[in-house]
């Protein structure tokens, strides 16, 4: 999850520095990649929260698991 985060991170700034460059010669501005950069995101965090939901979920069970 969090691999296809950086991508789509990634594909958001690369459209939204296209929108803003369309933008400067006079075209239609169009900022659709701040979608995906949000996106990206979230995917990351989401990755990064599991890890630390497991990790916290390991040493709660090791803890239990010494005393006995």
């Amino acid at each position: 999850m969090k691999t296809t985060g950086i991508v789509i991170l990634a594909l958001g700034c690369l459209s939204t520095l296209g929108g803003i460059l369309g933008a400067i010669v006079g075209g239609q501005p169009n900022f659709s990649g701040v979608t995906l950069i949000v996106l990206g995101a979230f995917l990351i965090s989401r990755a990064n929260k599991k890890k630390e939901e497991a990790d916290r979920k390991r040493q709660w069970e090791q803890g239990n698991t010494g005393g006995k």
